[in-house]
């Protein structure tokens, strides 16, 4: 989990980011079945318990070698309403 914090930190591979990514947040893919959806994170969900759970579910499905956008395996209602708590 820290080193995906790491690499999600704001000193860390400014080259890599999207022009359409606002400074304090990072792109996060939903990806549930054949339903995908981009969302905008702050990263001050980097420390909350419920977006960590679905960081871990991403390392355990998908592992940490994710070339580009994150992307963590659920549907994108359920990225939603963890971003809105």
């Amino acid at each position: 989990m820290k080193r995906l914090q790491r690499r999600l930190s704001p000193t860390s591979a400014k080259k890599q980011v999207p022009g359409d990514v606002k400074a304090g947040h990072f792109a996060v893919h939903a990806i549930g079945g054949s339903v995908h959806r981009r969302f905008m994170v702050e990263l001050s969900y980097l420390t909350r318990p419920d977006f960590l759970k679905l960081l871990e579910r991403a390392e355990a499905e998908l592992g940490f070698d994710q070339a580009g956008v994150l992307a963590v395996p659920c549907h994108p209602d359920e990225l939603q309403k963890v971003l809105r708590r």
